[in-house]
């Protein structure tokens, strides 16, 4: 048990510190990268860190501790149902879901708000797949990054922060997991990080309402995936 804690704590310092430092290394050798295979290795190289940190929470946790979430009566009153935190909640979470899903029914439907998309993109153009190898390999990104980043970011932390080793009261494990979460996209830029912690802190409230992570991945990974139905084959090129 005391190797686990360990474990634990190591997990939380190379999410915390490890993975910004991370990326600040590899993502300026991305966008300096002229090779035509730099985004699908730099894709390769996420998944297996994202499943190595999620293979670890699973297995110093327990993987139905990990996805599950129970809390007790009054643990987290302003979620309680019916109480006026609840229905706030409920309200973000549907303004959410509306942000996620209809720019992607617009973008289908209308050519103009494609390109205003790409236009928006052009700033993570470096990240964004672009040409047809690279969309596929998107497809297993995004479901790495759902599964594994909820069951690291959601999952593992709220047990790490709420339970054990740290007894935070749930509303502060909720705010502390979600900015780490925020700390992990800097290489978004200071609104998308920010964006990412917000993000991070309603699929916490979903895991926290609905009891366990399914609905929290399946709506992270489509969140991802929204890219290929918004942006064209070729969009960076066709930016340049």
């Amino acid at each position: 048990m005391h190797f686990n804690i360990i474990v634990q704590h190591v997990l939380v310092i190379f999410l915390a510190v490890g993975m910004p430092l991370w990326d600040r290394y590899e993502i300026p050798r991305l966008k300096a990268s002229t090779e035509p295979g730099k985004k699908v290795r730099y894709y390769r190289k996420v998944m297996i860190a994202l499943w190595i940190c999620a293979l670890v929470a699973v297995l110093t946790v327990g993987l139905f501790i990990t996805f599950t979430f129970h809390t007790s009566p009054g643990e987290i009153r302003w979620l309680d149902p019916g109480s006026v935190g609840a229905r706030f909640t409920e309200g973000i979470i549907a303004g959410a879901l509306i942000a996620i899903f209809l720019p992607v029914v617009l973008a289908v439907r209308n050519e103009k708000i494609r390109a205003k998309a790409a236009k928006a993109a052009k700033k993570l153009a470096f990240l964004i797949p672009s040409t047809a190898e690279e969309r596929r390999w998107w497809w297993p990104v995004c479901i790495t990054a759902g599964v594994c980043e909820e069951l690291i970011y959601r999952g593992f932390l709220l047990h790490y922060f709420h339970v054990l080793p740290i007894h935070l009261s749930l509303t502060w494990a909720l705010v502390v997991a979600s900015m780490i979460f925020g700390v992990g996209h800097l290489y978004q830029g200071g609104v998308g990080s920010l964006t990412t912690a917000v993000l991070g802190f309603v699929f916490g409230c979903l895991f926290v309402i609905t009891g366990n992570l399914a609905l929290p991945m399946v709506l992270h990974a489509v969140l991802d995936l929204r890219v290929l139905a918004m942006l064209p084959v070729g969009f960076e090129s066709a930016e340049a």
